[in-house]
């Protein structure tokens, strides 16, 4: 890597992942890290919400140290260094060194890159490094390169070189066992193997179908998995895009969560060398390049939201990922017009990241935000990263965590928390229609018959009567409900959110939700 990467390159990485694993290791586990935690201590062939790819990695990483939140966070933030060497040397080749060097930057600064993909128990890291391994080996494959701007040497390239081709077929098997967005990727490699000159060519050899053949290979665990499970994993993900409301405030809300996850200052000039490169089409071949394959999720996921539900803010974000090329470029030509600009310009950012991290982290401890927005106090978005430390302390000092005793609640992330807090000794079961990945991972027949807790989280000022009332739906899957009381989830001092905690005698056989969503 020296060799290939200028050192101060390799520094910028070098202390951007030390930044990312003092922060792996101040803050709490999210609810999606927590799911992933506690689903992936039993191994699948594909799981879910999710291909298998984190959740093996978690399951590798707690047998190898624990699941303290560093000891499982510290192969995603490896990882995503990975990614950023890529990502320079894919940048390089495409537009020079500068572009290289700007696009890591960024890559670093922007949050839904550094923190979400690059730190984080999360299917978004190992797909981020198999798209721009792909990217970089179609790169190769394809003779794209500013050497080679108008893929004249193509031809010749295909005829002796396989390495390329074999290599852009494990990798896009790697992001196809890591997230569904995958397809989107293969379909903008072949977007752009159909539309450039110079990659038709390839279409005449073998290589590129071996390639096909590989990456279809590399998640056959997702299909056999999916095959004995009624297809649900693409069932649920195909239903998550229906929606019911409006159509403009659906889509205002889809660019709005872009641009706050991406950050403004780097969200707009993205969008707009993505818009400048596809109106360019494949006359700019370069530009091109990187528009087919990272335009796709971005178009996606954006106008999927004219269907009348916003989506989840972070969609698109695996294509503004391989538009970061476009933008370093963007950077690289910026700077050599005005150079104190352009670099003041990038210092100011690489500042207002950090400063928010810093904010993220102590409020995530504290809660002081809440204090200068009072409204915080009942929407915080740092609640994700409460610890369940206070309610594990409370139950094990009033004698309730017997070792024959599961836990049960209504919703799958409180699950998550629980059933991270609690340990993998314990089966956690969740009693909803959406219970995730929770419904194959314990095997509810086990504890047929057996005594468990019940959870809810309930309202602060609850009664005991009022709390056994919000419980009643739950009733006819237990023998009896006992209420025991109410336990805080504390963050520092305060309770953040309060749970009533019945006694749940004797689980019924017959439980189970509709085989529609087993």
């Amino acid at each position: 890597m020296p060799a290939i990467i200028p050192k101060p390159v390799i520094g910028l990485i070098t202390s951007a992942t030390m930044l990312r694993l003092l922060v792996a290791a101040a803050l709490p586990l999210g609810i999606d890290e927590s799911y992933a935690a506690v689903v992936s201590r039993t191994l699948s062939l594909s799981y879910f919400d999710h291909p298998p790819a984190v959740f093996w990695m978690a399951h590798a990483a707690a047998w190898l140290g624990g699941e303290s939140p560093f000891s499982l966070r510290w192969p995603f933030v490896l990882l995503f260094a990975l990614t950023s060497g890529l990502l320079y040397l894919l940048t390089a080749r495409l537009f020079g060194a500068r572009a290289g060097f700007w696009a890591t930057l960024a890559a670093q600064v922007i949050p839904v890159f550094s923190l979400s993909s690059g730190s984080w128990v999360l299917p978004d890291g190992p797909l981020l490094c198999g798209s721009v391994a792909a990217a970089l080996a179609l790169s190769h494959a394809a003779s794209v390169s500013r050497t080679d701007a108008d893929g004249v040497h193509t031809a010749a390239t295909h005829r002796t070189t396989w390495t390329p081709w074999l290599l852009l077929g494990l990798a896009l098997g790697l992001a196809g066992l890591s997230k569904y967005h995958a397809a989107l990727l293969g379909l903008g490699v072949a977007v752009f193997v159909l539309t450039d000159r110079g990659s038709r060519r390839s279409l005449g050899t073998v290589p590129p179908y071996v390639a096909v053949l590989i990456a279809l290979l590399c998640v056959v665990p997702v299909f056999v998995w999916n095959a004995q499970h009624e297809w649900v994993s693409f069932r649920f993900q195909a239903g998550r895009a229906a929606g019911s409301g409006s159509p403009v405030t659906a889509l205002l809300q889809n660019l709005a969560g872009q641009a706050g996850y991406v950050l403004p200052w780097f969200w707009v000039p993205l969008v707009f060398v993505m818009v400048r490169g596809l109106r360019a089409g494949p006359t700019r071949r370069m530009t091109w390049f990187c528009c087919c394959l990272g335009a796709a999720p971005v178009l996606v996921f954006t106008l999927a939201s004219l269907g009348g539900r916003a989506g989840l803010p972070h969609w698109p974000a695996p294509g503004f990922f391989l538009l970061l090329p476009l933008l370093g470029d963007a950077t690289a030509r910026w700077e050599l017009r005005t150079p104190q600009t352009a670099r003041r310009s990038m210092t100011g950012a690489v500042v207002m990241f950090v400063a928010l991290l810093g904010i993220v982290v102590s409020h995530a401890a504290t809660g002081w935000v809440a204090n200068v927005v009072p409204s915080l106090h009942t929407r915080d978005p740092a609640f994700e990263l409460l610890e369940y430390r206070s309610l594990r302390d409370s139950l094990t000092a009033r004698g309730l965590l017997a070792p024959a005793r599961f836990i049960a609640t209504a919703d799958w992330m409180r699950a998550a928390k629980i059933g991270y807090a609690l340990g993998p000794a314990r089966p956690v079961l969740v009693l909803n229609d959406d219970a995730r990945h929770f419904r194959f991972a314990f095997d509810a027949d086990t504890v047929v018959a057996r005594d468990g807790l019940l959870l809810l989280k309930v309202p602060s000022n609850v009664t005991g009567d009022s709390a056994t009332v919000l419980a009643a739906p739950q009733r006819s899957r237990f023998e009896r409900l006992e209420y025991v009381g109410v336990m805080p989830v504390l963050r520092g001092a305060d309770t953040a959110l309060t749970l009533a905690v019945f006694t749940a005698w004797q689980l019924r056989r017959g439980w189970s939700l509709p085989s529609a969503v087993r």
